[in-house]
């Protein structure tokens, strides 16, 4: 039994059909993983904000506290310095108080920079927040997608399968191991349509006695490639 340049044609497009079918099918999941992958990347830089939040909140805490110590200080030294026994103490101690008031001055300036960083802080998790809601919005919608058109597209491969392998049966002994062979390496581009004399897949053309062979009938493999050829058929 011989397989005939239709058949071969038709064969090609199914293999290229299912090709794509078969691609679809795997670009599904890693779409699927790669939104996945946006969702925990945008709930990571929402945490380390959520962090940093926490660390600004505690400084400002910490240099609240830190004036507070400072106000109570100046307080102390204000009953000394009303109790000097001497100029020198007076002044030492009007230093210090002088000291302290620098320090709580530099103190305050520092706390409203931590409380509007906070601010600025606040604002950017709730941008963060839409971000990962919108994230895994997406992600979801794509995955519902994806599910409703599985069947359909398992379906679609099986038939396109069912479809090959009665059409192969064209295909016999040596001929019908080599094809199989080159299927397993190369997929859809195991066969190769001739056009102009030339190999669509190694633009390498054939000899004259070669394209009578195919204009014949005969199954001819690409010298080149080692393409199983064909000359193209239009519905």
């Amino acid at each position: 039994m011989t397989i005939a340049a239709p058949e071969l044609t038709r064969l090609h497009e199914l293999h290229l059909k299912l090709r794509d079918v078969r691609d679809e099918l795997a670009r599904g999941p890693r779409q699927i993983k790669a939104r996945e992958q946006i969702v925990a990347q945008s709930r990571e830089k929402q945490a380390q904000a959520e962090e940093q939040l926490k660390q600004f909140k505690a400084a400002a805490d910490r240099k609240s506290l830190d004036l507070k110590t400072h106000e109570s200080k100046i307080g102390e030294l204000q009953a000394k310095l009303n109790a000097a026994a001497s100029n020198r103490e007076y002044d030492i101690i009007r230093g210090q108080i002088d000291a302290d008031r620098v320090a709580m001055s530099v103190l305050e300036d520092e706390i409203l920079e931590l409380l509007d960083k906070v601010d600025r802080k606040r604002t950017e998790i709730g941008d963060l927040e839409v971000e990962v809601k919108k994230a895994e919005t997406e992600k979801q919608r794509f995955a519902a997608e994806f599910e409703s058109k599985l069947a359909g597209l398992e379906s679609r491969a099986a038939e396109l399968e069912e479809k090959i392998k009665a059409t192969e049966t064209g295909l016999e002994g040596d001929v019908a191991e080599k094809y199989r062979r080159l299927v397993a390496a190369y997929g859809a581009d195991a066969m190769a349509a001739v056009e102009g004399g030339v190999c669509t897949n190694c633009y390498v053309g054939l000899t004259t006695q070669t394209q009578v062979f195919l204009r014949s009938g005969k199954i001819i493999f690409c010298t080149t490639c080692g393409r199983l050829l064909y000359l193209p058929v239009a519905d």
